[in-house]
């Protein structure tokens, strides 16, 4: 019989120990690749959210990220000044600015996730095929929903 708080203590600790191997520096290396070793934890958030969402505000960036406008344009002016995003005005608001991935910028994104994807693959690799597919779509849906629905 399953305590109740018991599924979510366990998925607690498992997360807590992901996110730690995740953050090893050889982890994080492998994780990005030789495309992402330049690039900030902040820098790759940022990038993927710009990628997956835009084009978008810079106020959405700073909301979905929990920081001010201010601390996000810096960041945002690193991304710009690698040429991996772009900013044009909101048509809708001029007021506005509205951040697109460059091509460049979008090439990168590809090169860190197949890295990742290819590490996760290389662990998954002993699992069967069904455990495999049951935990992607499961994993895939607790972080759709920790994330409100949003990709990045």
């Amino acid at each position: 019989m399953v305590e109740h708080g018991d599924t979510g203590r366990r998925v607690q600790e498992a997360v807590v120990r992901v996110v730690r191997w995740a953050n090893r520096p050889d982890v994080r290396a492998a994780l990005l690749g030789e495309a992402g070793r330049e690039l900030s934890v902040n820098d790759v958030h940022l990038l993927r959210a710009v990628v997956a969402n835009g084009p978008v505000r810079v106020s959405d960036l700073a909301d979905w990220q929990g920081v001010d406008k201010s601390t996000i344009s810096t960041q945002v002016r690193r991304l710009e000044e690698r040429e991996l995003v772009a900013r044009r005005p909101d048509p809708v608001d001029r007021r506005a600015v509205l951040l697109s991935a460059t091509a460049r910028g979008r090439r990168l994104r590809r090169r860190m996730d197949d890295a990742a994807a290819a590490l996760i693959d290389e662990h998954l690799s002993g699992w069967p095929a069904d455990d495999r597919a049951a935990f992607a779509e499961l994993f895939g849906r607790f972080a759709r929903e920790l994330s409100g629905g949003r990709d990045g």
